[in-house]
């Protein structure tokens, strides 16, 4: 069986469009409906945006968004289809539109209005999100444990067996990085802007919950396993209420993976710029199939299929 993950903030890059609508011509028209849906210039954003003007979370979330569509639309113009479908963060906006849970028109808004809500509280919001390298989760959990008290610190995604994200205030992080080194752990900055899956984002998530409401949802055409509660969801109206609280609470992405492994899925397909989630799979998990769209347009491998 198959599954069709999708990248999260983090995966953009200057030109990330380039490799998909030259392969795929028909993902213009998509491109010229989205610029006039948002009054944005997603061309620029896909081809000349570099990395500073990309790191802006409107410009990053559209971005991915728009472009891990257009994987889709491609894979889908050759006969690929998934089983099941899940993303990380952001990228579970992309597996929504993708399984008709959400109009083309209102997983574009949704995700800009996402971002622009997030981007209102930039200035209140002192945090900083970092990743955490070669450390068990049960080591990083006592590390946070001892920093509870100085302020908000938080998993903010499991995303490998050897990389934790962590979401925290910026008077933590100096004392937080000498604790992980003494443990022989790494931090690494990431390429967002916010504290993104911790409670620093709990203004920015009651506000946009309320544009949530308004939106339509509906049931999913492919089996949809959400990041926040690795269950599989089937009803549109749940998916909404998970996703209300989604902006706060952690991204299970390793729990998400072994809960499609446990149903059969042997082959991952990552739908998206970049091969962030290609790298993690390959390294944690044996005897599976992990496919890198980006990758395999570029080598021209889907001629072989």
């Amino acid at each position: 069986m198959k599954a069709f993950v999708f990248p999260g903030q983090g995966s953009q890059y200057k030109g990330m469009g380039e490799a998909i609508l030259e392969k795929f011509p028909e993902g213009n028209e998509f491109l010229k409906k989205g610029e006039k849906v948002l009054n944005m210039d997603l061309n620029y954003l896909l081809f000349e945006a570099d990395d500073e003007t990309l790191k802006d979370t409107e410009n990053a979330q559209i971005s991915i968004l728009f472009t891990s569509f257009l994987y889709f639309k491609y894979l889908e113009s050759k006969g690929i289809f998934p089983d099941y479908v899940c993303g990380h963060s952001l990228g579970e906006y992309s597996s929504l539109l993708v399984s008709e849970v959400l109009s083309f028109e209102d997983a574009l808004v949704l995700v800009r209005e996402r971002a622009r809500v997030m981007k209102r509280f930039t200035q209140e919001i002192k945090g900083v999100q970092v990743a955490v390298m070669n450390l068990s989760v049960h080591e990083l959990e006592n590390v946070i444990e001892k920093f509870q008290e100085s302020g908000v610190i938080q998993i903010a995604g499991y995303n490998s067996k050897t990389q934790i994200v962590v979401s925290m205030e910026n008077s933590i992080l100096d004392e937080f990085k000498k604790e992980i080194e003494k443990l022989k752990g790494r931090v690494l900055p990431l390429k967002t802007s916010l504290p993104f899956h911790s409670p620093l984002m709990k203004k920015a998530e009651d506000e946009f919950s309320k544009i949530l409401e308004k939106t339509k949802f509906n049931s999913p055409k492919y089996l949809y396993i959400s990041s926040v509660t690795n269950e599989v969801i089937q009803s549109g109206e749940e998916i909404k209420r998970v996703l209300t609280n989604q902006i706060t609470r952690p991204v299970r992405w390793t729990q998400t993976i072994d809960k499609l492994l446990s149903f059969g899925v042997n082959e991952f397909y990552e739908v998206g710029p970049n091969k962030i989630f290609t790298n993690l799979l390959l390294r944690d998990y044996k005897n599976i199939r992990v496919i890198n769209t980006e990758s395999w347009i570029k080598e021209g491998e889907y001629e072989r299929v």
